[in-house]
């Protein structure tokens, strides 16, 4: 492992250790007990009918079950995401094994896999940190400046780096070193609370937005999607055309942040020496780093031109994998970059793709999703998507997983759509696209926990510059986002 792969593993724990400090890890056992009591009650207690079958029943209550254990940590991630299949088989939702566990066989999955490896390999070289401080410091030494290489920096990494968590613990030492210039008082403070924000939280989620695989929720959306309309319709050469406007939403974080602490001309004391010297301190690129970025920069061209030449992303990613540990060909070892692949990241994924796969099965999400429409306003569909997406932001506040929150929420969504007489896939994609940028609170995404875990903002603080973002980008997706899906061929005014 490299130095610098250490020093930010040392410093994402510590910042861990302050968050279990606050007691949430009391909840653990109390939760973990009430899942079991949810689960229990809604398989025993819930009335089946015509549109709610025991199938769909049996989903629900996995569904109960996985909600209670994501908002105490109950379980770790990982385990969670093995046993819902596992419950899902053993109520009878889905009652053969393959398609109890068809999240862990699907073709997302295994890329995600192969990008994971990617990731991990990047992290032993060093190569996402030397990317990410050379982007960081070729900037003016001011606050503004520096904040918009450290967006910069975000947006390329998010190409090579497919997982927020990473992302920000990726990010907390350079924040760190930043941080470490300025003093803990008035303009220094202020510039300091704007560098974490941003640095470790907003922008680690806010830049994964734009390509399919760089976020795993952003896998979960475009896989309900293609689940609810029968079609592989969201490949990700698709994601990115119909995305790539959302880049827009990163110029208003930008322009937003500095304006409400007034950052934007705080002079960086020193200049940018301290990143420089973060930067130097990596030496040059090796030959193995080189044979990394040509290896992932193939694959990334791969997964654009797949319509052309036909070879699946996940073939694609896994085949990249193996080039990189053809003997003598790296010297990479398999020991090391397994200890720095997020496997337990992974299985949550698929657990939840099989959770999802359960509820449009069984029917699941009609029922929920015809119980959520009755409450929609009449009130055309600009008017329903603002309501949606206000209605869906409180459902999901307090679920911290930001993937998590999208495997409860997408199937329900994507059925809601017909219901509504809207386009599925322009609805589906505006609604939980807005997800990736649930700012409301600092323990709304991981990654922003993260950042609040350096206690550099107060909660308060935090809500003042995150929850009007977030209706900012609700805006952003009704009045930007949809007239750009009717453009791209998806119309929500037109059902499918």
């Amino acid at each position: 492992m490299s130095k610098s792969s250490l020093k930010s593993e040392v410093q994402t724990s510590e910042v861990t250790k302050k968050l279990n400090a606050s007691g949430k890890k009391n909840f653990t056992l109390p939760g973990f007990l009430f899942s079991w009591i949810v689960f229990g009650a809604i398989l025993t207690m819930v009335p089946t009918s015509e549109s709610l079958t025991a199938g769909g029943r049996a989903a629900m209550a996995v569904m109960g079950w996985a909600t209670v254990i994501w908002l105490t940590n109950g379980l770790p991630l990982a385990i969670s995401g093995l046993m819902i299949p596992v419950l899902l088989n053993l109520t009878g939702a889905s009652p053969k094994i393959p398609e109890a566990f068809s999240g862990f066989t699907n073709n997302v999955a295994f890329l995600i896999l192969g990008c994971f490896i990617m990731a991990a390999v990047m992290q032993t070289t060093g190569l996402d940190r030397r990317i990410a401080l050379g982007i960081v410091s070729k900037v003016k030494p001011t606050v503004g400046s520096v904040l918009k290489g450290i967006m910069g920096a975000h947006l390329v990494t998010a190409v090579l780096v497919p997982a927020t968590n990473a992302r920000g613990a990726l990010f907390l030492p350079i924040i760190q070193g930043l941080n470490g210039l300025f003093e803990k008082t008035g303009e220094g403070a202020r510039a300091r609370k704007v560098f974490t924000m941003v640095g470790i939280g907003f922008a680690a989620l806010a830049s994964g937005t734009i390509l399919l695989h760089s976020h795993m929720s952003n896998v979960i959306v475009a896989q309900t999607i293609n689940q609810a309309v029968n079609e592989d319709i969201i490949t990700w050469g698709t994601w990115a055309w119909m995305n790539w406007p959302l880049l827009g939403i990163l110029v208003i974080l930008y322009y937003w942040v500095n304006w409400v602490m007034k950052t934007k001309n705080i002079e960086v004391p020193g200049g940018i020496t301290e990143i420089k010297n973060q930067k130097e301190s990596l030496g040059k690129m090796t030959t193995t780093e080189w044979i990394v970025l040509v290896t992932f920069s193939i694959a990334i061209c791969l997964w654009a031109t797949e319509q052309i030449h036909g070879y699946k992303m996940a073939v694609v990613a896994l085949v990249a994998v193996m080039v990189l540990f053809i003997p003598g060909f790296t010297n990479l070892s398999w020991k090391t970059v397994q200890s720095n692949t997020i496997f337990g990241t992974w299985l949550l994924l698929c657990g939840s793709l099989s959770l999802v796969a359960a509820f449009g099965s069984t029917g699941v999400d009609n029922w929920l999703a015809s119980h959520l429409v009755g409450i929609a306003p009449a009130w055309g569909w600009i008017g329903v998507s603002i309501f949606i997406c206000v209605v869906v932001q409180i459902l999901r506040l307090g679920i911290v997983s930001n993937v998590a929150a999208v495997t409860l929420l997408a199937p329900i969504v994507a059925a809601m759509a017909p219901m509504l007489e809207l386009n599925t896939v322009a609805f589906t994609m505006m609604v939980l696209n807005v997800d990736s940028y649930a700012f409301v609170l600092p323990i709304s995404v991981t990654a922003c926990l993260i950042a609040y875990g350096t206690e550099e903002f107060t909660f308060a603080e935090f809500v003042k510059v995150g929850a009007p973002f977030t209706l900012m980008v609700i805006l952003y997706m009704v009045f930007v986002m949809l007239p750009w899906y009717a453009v791209t061929g998806y119309p929500i005014w037109k059902p499918m």
